[in-house]
C-alpha cells in the first residue's frame, strides 16, 4: 500500500518530527493547564493510541495523522502529570502562614565575592506550628553579608518561615519565581546569623566528595588567586556555570552585541572542548575508538562538574549519538541526532522546554543544521583562484553563515525575552565567537595547568587575562555602535509563529512560489505590529518605580503620555530601571507628552534619562516656579533636546484625539507663587488632571496634600473618577474623606516603594479609601498596575499571568 505524503516525510526524520510533535505538547500543557482537565485528557490519548494501532496494522497510509497527534497529547498529559500533582510531603503541600521553622541539608553553593551567597537546601523536615513534618522539595536561601559560607553537605535548621521568591515588579521584567519554579523550588529564605544553626554534614555520594568537590574548590581557588576581575568571573562562568560573580555592565554589553550567551556555559564550548580532547588524544596517537571514549567520558565528567545544565547535556548527548553512529556505520541525519538528544531531555526533564537556555540551545542548532544547507547555496564565492577561495570560503564565509543561520533559528526567541532585534549579532558572532573559542580553550588550559607550578599558572593566568580584555575591547566598541540592537514591542504568539515562518520561507527562497508567501507574511507580521488589528483602548500603566511616581497612558489613537518618571539619586535611576523597560516592552518610541506633576526628585528624577533615550514632543510642568539644580538640569536637556516647554495651571487641557481629554483642575492663584519653597508648598503646587474616555475617567493628583484639597472642592461633581492615582503615596497628610466623597473611585492605586521609610501608605488612608469601597491597588504588593479602558468600562489587567 502506497504511503501517504506525511508518513513519506515522516521516515528520514523521525526522531525530529517526534520531538517537535511531543515538545509542542508540552508547551501546550503550560499554555493550558488551569483548564486541562485530566479525565477528558487520558480519554483522548487512549481514543487515538487505539487509532493508531489500527492505523498501523490495517491503515499505514493514514497512520502519520493520528500518530502525531497522539504525541501532542501526550506531552500535554506528561507535564501536566508533572507538574500539577505532587506528593502530600512536598512543601507546597502545607500551609506556607504556618511553617515557622525548617530543616535540610545543602545540596548546591554559589558563593559570591560581594557576601551575597546563595544555596539550595534540600528540605528534611518543616514545622507546622508546634508539629515537626517529613517534607521534601528545595528551598532557595540567601545569606547576610559578612556570615561565613557554607559547605556542600552541611545539614541545617532554620528557624524562620518561608517565603515566595519574587515576582516581576513590572511587564517585561524578569520573572524569577517563575525561574526558580521551572527548577524546582518554590520557596525561600533569608538567613541571618542568630536564625540558623548547622547541626551535621553529610559527606555526599563517593564521587561527589573525591572527585566533584575538591575539583570545582579547586578551580574557584585559582581563579580567585591568579585572575583579576571581570575575567574571573567569567572563567567561573564559563568553566563551572557559576555566573554570581559576572559584571552586570559586562553582561549587559555582550547583550547589547548579541553574543550574552558565551559567558554562560553553552554547546558552543562543549564543542570547543571536544575539540582539544580529540586533537590531544590524537597526539597521543591512540585508537579511534578509545579516543572517541575517552572524549565522552570527559565530557560526561564535565557535564557532572556543571550540574547537567542542558546546553552541555544537548551537546555531550549530540556528540554521544554522532560518534555511536559513525561508529556503527551509519547515516544518521543531523536533525534526527539533535532531536534526539533533545527528546531525552524533555523525557527526564518536561520543565525544560519552558527555559530560555534550552530554547535558545536548541534553536541556535536547528538554526544552523536546517539553514546552513540551504543558504549557502546564495552566496556562492567566486572571486580568485581556487586556493584564494578555499581559504576565503573556509575562514570567511562559511563562520559567517553559520553565524547567520545560528542568528536567524534565536530571533524569535531574542525578540520575546529581550524585546530586540539583534541586527549587529552577525558581524559580532563572525569577529568575536572565534576569538571566544580560542579563550575558552585557554581558560580550560590555564586549570588544566593550576595542578602544576605556580609560576606556570601565574604566567597563563596573565595571558588568559590579557586575551579577554582584547575581547572585552572589542565588544565594547561594538556595543557603543548604534546598529547593533533595534527594539521592538513584546510580541504575541502569532507574531512569533510568523517571524518562524519569515525564517522557513527565506531559507526557501529557491521555490519561486515562496517569495510571494514571504512577502505577504512579511506584510502581514508588518500590519499587526503596526496596531491596525488592534481594539481601541486607553491603557494606563503605574509602573512601580519604587519610593515614586511613575505612569504611562497610551490613547486609543496610539499618542502616550508620560506622567512623572520616578526617583534618580545615587546608585539608583528609576528612569533607567523601569521606565525606559516597560516603555520599550510596550514599543514606545516616541512621548507626545511628558508631564512632570511637581519638581521633586521622586516624580521628575526619571525624566533625564527619558529625554536622552526616546524622542519627546512636549514637557509640561506646573506653572509654580522650580528652583531645584534638578530642575534646572531638565529644563537645560529639554532645551537640548529640541522639546516643547508648557506650563500648565488650572482651567487648561488636551484635546488628544477626538475621544479623549486631559483637564488640568490645578494649580491656579496663591499656588504658583512659590514663597518660601518649603516641600509641602511645592507638592501643593502638583499638577492635577483628569483623563476622561468615555464613561470613564481617572484623577492623577501628584503629590497634592489635604490643605490644598479645598482648591478642588469647587468642582463638585466633577471631580468623580472611576480610577484615583492615591495623592502622595498614601501619606496620612492627603486624601481626606471629603475629598474621597467626591470622587467616589472604583480603584485607588498608590505608588510606593516596599519597606519605605516614611512608613506610606497610612494606615488611616487605607481605611479611609477602603470606607470608600475604592479598592486600594498598592504598587510595592502589586507592582505595576495596569488598566484598559473601552470608553465604557475600565478593566484592571492581570499582566502577570
Amino acid at each position: 500500500m502506497k504511503s501517504s505524503r506525511l508518513t513519506a516525510l515522516f521516515r528520514p526524520y523521525a526522531a525530529l518530527w517526534i520531538f517537535v510533535s511531543f515538545a509542542s505538547g508540552l508547551i501546550l500543557g503550560r499554555l493550558f493547564l488551569q483548564q486541562i482537565r485530566l479525565p477528558h485528557l487520558i480519554s483522548a490519548c487512549l481514543i487515538l493510541f487505539l487509532l493508531s494501532l489500527f492505523g498501523h496494522f490495517w491503515f499505514k497510509r493514514y497512520f502519520a495523522y493520528f500518530y502525531f497527534p497522539l504525541l501532542v497529547l501526550a506531552g500535554a498529559l506528561y507535564l501536566y502529570l508533572r507538574l500539577a500533582f505532587f506528593p502530600v510531603t512536598e512543601a507546597r503541600a502545607f500551609p506556607l502562614h504556618k511553617i515557622n521553622a525548617f530543616s535540610g541539608e545543602i545540596s548546591r553553593c554559589r558563593i559570591a565575592e560581594n557576601g551575597k551567597n546563595r544555596y539550595w537546601l534540600r528540605l528534611h523536615w518543616l514545622r507546622v506550628d508546634s508539629l515537626r513534618q517529613k517534607a521534601d522539595g528545595k528551598v532557595l536561601l540567601l545569606q547576610a553579608k559578612g556570615l561565613p559560607p557554607l559547605k556542600y553537605g552541611d545539614e541545617l535548621t532554620v528557624k524562620t518561615g518561608l517565603a515566595l521568591p519574587a515576582l516581576a515588579d513590572n511587564p517585561g521584567q524578569f520573572n524569577y519565581r517563575r525561574y526558580l519554579q521551572l527548577k524546582g523550588i518554590f520557596f525561600s529564605a533569608y538567613l541571618t546569623k542568630n536564625h540558623y544553626q548547622i547541626t551535621g554534614r553529610k559527606p555526599g555520594s563517593f564521587f561527589q566528595r573525591t572527585l566533584l568537590i575538591p575539583l570545582r574548590r579547586h578551580i574557584l581557588q585559582a581563579a580567585a588567586r591568579y585572575l583579576p576581575q571581570p575575567t574571573r568571573g567569567v572563567v567561573q562562568a564559563i568553566v563551572l556555570g557559576q555566573r554570581q560573580n559576572l559584571d552586570r555592565g559586562l553582561v549587559k554589553n555582550f547583550q547589547l552585541t548579541g553574543i550574552v550567551h558565551v559567558l554562560a556555559i553553552s554547546g558552543l564550548h562543549v564543542g570547543f572542548i571536544l575539540l582539544v580532547l580529540l586533537l590531544l588524544f590524537g597526539i597521543l596517537r591512540l585508537p579511534f575508538r578509545l579516543k572517541i571514549f575517552l572524549s565522552l567520558l570527559c565530557l560526561f565528567l564535565f557535564a557532572a562538574l556543571v550540574d547537567f545544565k542542558a546546553p552541555v547535556v544537548r551537546a555531550t548527548l549530540m556528540a554521544s549519538f554522532y560518534y555511536l553512529a559513525k561508529l556503527s556505520e551509519r547515516d544518521v541525519p543531523a536533525l534526527n541526532i539533535i532531536a534526539a538528544a533533545g527528546l531525552l531531555i524533555l523525557l527526564v526533564q518536561p520543565q525544560q522546554i519552558l527555559q530560555p537556555g534550552f530554547q535558545f540551545s536548541f534553536a541556535a542548532v536547528f538554526g544552523i543544521l536546517y539553514g546552513y544547507p540551504r543558504i549557502k547555496n546564495y552566496f556562492p564565492l567566486k572571486i580568485g583562484n581556487s586556493k584564494i577561495r578555499f581559504r576565503a570560503n573556509r575562514w570567511l564565509l562559511q563562520p559567517a553563515l553559520v553565524s547567520f543561520t545560528a542568528a536567524l533559528g534565536t530571533v524569535p526567541l531574542t525578540w520575546y525575552y529581550f524585546g530586540t532585534l539583534q541586527t549587529g549579532a552577525i558581524l559580532t558572532n563572525v569577529i568575536l565567537i572565534p576569538l571566544v573559542g580560542v579563550f575558552v580553550i585557554l581558560a580550560f588550559l590555564f586549570i588544566a595547568v593550576s595542578f602544576g607550578a605556580a609560576g606556570l599558572t601565574g604566567g597563563m593566568g596573565v595571558l588568559v587575562h590579557s586575551f579577554f580584555m582584547l575581547i572585552l575591547k572589542l565588544n565594547r566598541w561594538f556595543a557603543a555602535q548604534p546598529f547593533m540592537q533595534i527594539h521592538l514591542a513584546h510580541p504575541n504568539a502569532l507574531s512569533l509563529l510568523l517571524l518562524y515562518l519569515i525564517v522557513f520561507l527565506f531559507l526557501n527562497l529557491q521555490h519561486r512560489l515562496y517569495i510571494w508567501y514571504l512577502a505577504l507574511t512579511v506584510l502581514f507580521l508588518l500590519f499587526i505590529q503596526s496596531g491596525v488589528f488592534s481594539i481601541s483602548r486607553l491603557k494606563v500603566t503605574f509602573v512601580n518605580v519604587g519610593q515614586g511616581d511613575g505612569c504611562i497612558v497610551q490613547f486609543p489613537q496610539g499618542d502616550v503620555l508620560v506622567v512623572d518618571a520616578g526617583d534618580r539619586k545615587f546608585g539608583f535611576n528609576a528612569g533607567k530601571r523601569d521606565m525606559l523597560p516597560v516603555l520599550r516592552y510596550y514599543g514606545i518610541r516616541h512621548i507626545k507628552y511628558l508631564l512632570g506633576t511637581h519638581e521633586h526628585s521622586d516624580h521628575i528624577g526619571g525624566f533625564l534619562t527619558l529625554l536622552d533615550k526616546i524622542k519627546v514632543d512636549t514637557l509640561i510642568l506646573t506653572a509654580y516656579p522650580g528652583y531645584s539644580k534638578l530642575y534646572a538640569r531638565l529644563l537645560k536637556k529639554a532645551k537640548e533636546k529640541d522639546v516643547a516647554l508648557v506650563y500648565k495651571r488650572r482651567g487648561q487641557q488636551l484635546n488628544v484625539g477626538l475621544e479623549c481629554r486631559v483637564y488640568f483642575l490645578h494649580p491656579y492663584g496663591n499656588f504658583v507663587q512659590g514663597k518660601n519653597f518649603s516641600g509641602q508648598e511645592v507638592n501643593n503646587s502638583s499638577l492635577v488632571c483628569k483623563i476622561v474616555y468615555g464613561k470613564t475617567a481617572l484623577l492623577l493628583t501628584g503629590d497634592l496634600e489635604r490643605t490644598a484639597e479645598p482648591a478642588l472642592f469647587t468642582y463638585g461633581s466633577f471631580l468623580k473618577s472611576t480610577l484615583l492615582k492615591v495623592a502622595h503615596h498614601g501619606s496620612k497628610t492627603s486624601s481626606s474623606t471629603h475629598f474621597l466623597t467626591l470622587v467616589q473611585p472604583r480603584y485607588s492605586v498608590i505608588s510606593v516603594g516596599r519597606h519605605n521609610k516614611y512608613f506610606h501608605p497610612s494606615r488611616k488612608t487605607i481605611q479611609r479609601l477602603k470606607a470608600m469601597h475604592a479598592r486600594p491597588l498598592r504598587t510595592d504588593h502589586f507592582g505595576a498596575v495596569v488598566f484598559e479602558s473601552d470608553g465604557r468600562k475600565l478593566r484592571l489587567v492581570n499582566w502577570r499571568k
